[in-house]
């Protein structure tokens, strides 16, 4: 056999484990801002509040972010695991930290101030993008 499939053979098997653990951690922390956040974001979307997809799709990037960091100098899959779910919190606090420091923001975006939804993405992505190079160092 080649040495690429060879390569591909052995391990495709632990790609596909990392990222299912990874799956379950993005899918835990978008759970829990979705429970955590006071308006009901995916709500809003459905009734075609951009604000609200705006606000919604940097909580969609942001969360992957880092997540895809711990992947890059990860030493096994305990390794991705812990830090996975030390990315997720840090990255939950940094999004509720954007919301308090940026008062009013629920309201907003339930409103459909696309401008004020723009402005808390662009915080929630930057937080996102430092958390990330930190974690890979």
């Amino acid at each position: 056999m080649h040495p690429s499939l060879e390569s591909l053979a052995s391990g495709f098997p632990n790609l596909i484990l990392y990222l299912l653990v990874v799956t379950a951690i993005y899918v835990v922390g978008l759970t829990i801002y979705v429970k955590l956040t006071p308006h009901k974001e995916i709500a809003l979307v459905r009734e075609g509040n951009v604000a609200a997809a705006i606000s919604f799709s940097a909580l969609i990037v942001g969360l992957a972010l880092p997540l895809a960091a711990c992947l890059i100098n990860k030493v096994g899959l305990i390794d991705v695991l812990v830090w996975g779910s030390v990315s997720l919190l840090l990255q939950l606090f940094l999004f509720r930290l954007s919301d308090i420091i940026l008062t009013g923001m629920p309201q907003r975006i339930e409103e459909g101030e696309v401008a004020a939804a723009t402005v808390l993405g662009a915080f929630k992505l930057a937080g996102s993008i430092i958390l990330a190079f930190a974690i890979a160092g």
